[in-house]
């Protein structure tokens, strides 16, 4: 009799959980549902204020803070062709082309042999757009996203005949991941907070993000990283990189 009981007493108490979850669960779709609604709100605003933006994305992304240390020119590989410049700087590379490095002529083929020399980085567009010259940027690809400080980024001069005739370059080594990966605010997000922020105002325009590592302190030698949403805005006749906590959302723009 006691454990029939007892028997009872269990199915009521997970018919009652039961209840409890469901509810959970309705309720947090309801909020997600009024965070869409909220959403949607500040980017018609937005638009109304003629801000221009980007066609931004809303899926969520994983990542996570890592660690490294600056690595050591003298132990950089680098490809032949190259006059290379020493400095009081040791972790970074000075580097002019050779005469006959870049013969074809043709963006295709200057493009096709910088491949050469920027092996683990790739073109970044909102540094490169930062640029007030014919430079161009490439940023070093870390757990599949690029580094945007500058100890992770190559440098390439070109001339006004848009023809490349050195860089500089710096590398990330020795590098730690910290924790395991965590969801990060998407783009729409974090373009909403920017205007939460005020970084962006009416007319201003607004590059597409790129979800980006950014250096955020320096624990025991080494620099410490974190996912940061990475954008390029103009306004009338400025431009600037906006930065936001792809964790957290704050504001880290400068």
């Amino acid at each position: 009799m006691q454990f029939k009981r007892i028997k009872i007493l269990m199915l009521i108490l997970f018919f009652l959980l039961d209840i409890f979850l469901l509810n959970w669960w309705r309720s947090g779709e309801v909020s997600q549902e009024r965070v869409t609604d909220a959403n949607t709100d500040i980017i018609s605003e937005m638009k109304k204020q003629k801000i221009k933006l980007p066609k931004f994305g809303t899926s969520v992304h994983y990542s996570s803070y890592i660690a490294a240390q600056y690595g050591d020119r003298r132990e950089m590989s680098l490809p032949a062709g190259l006059d290379i410049f020493t400095g009081n700087n040791t972790n970074t590379v000075f580097a002019k082309f050779k005469r006959d490095s870049f013969k074809k002529s043709g963006t295709g083929s200057d493009e096709s042999a910088l491949a050469t020399y920027s092996a683990g980085y790739r073109f970044n567009p909102v540094l490169t757009a930062d640029k007030t010259n014919f430079d161009r940027v490439y940023s070093q690809r870390i757990e599949g996203l690029p580094v945007i400080a500058e100890s992770g980024i190559m440098t390439f001069q070109y001339n006004k005949s848009d023809k490349p005739v050195g860089f500089t370059k710096r590398q990330l080594v020795n590098i730690e991941r910290l924790r395991d990966d965590r969801a990060t605010i998407t783009e729409e997000e974090a373009i909403i907070a920017l205007y939460r922020y005020n970084e962006i105002d009416s007319g201003d325009s607004l590059s597409k993000g790129y979800l980006s590592y950014d250096r955020t302190l320096t624990v025991n030698g080494y620099d410490i990283f974190l996912p940061v949403w990475a954008f390029e805005a103009y306004s009338g006749s400025e431009k600037y990189v906006l930065k936001i906590n792809a964790f957290t959302g704050d504001n880290l723009s400068e």
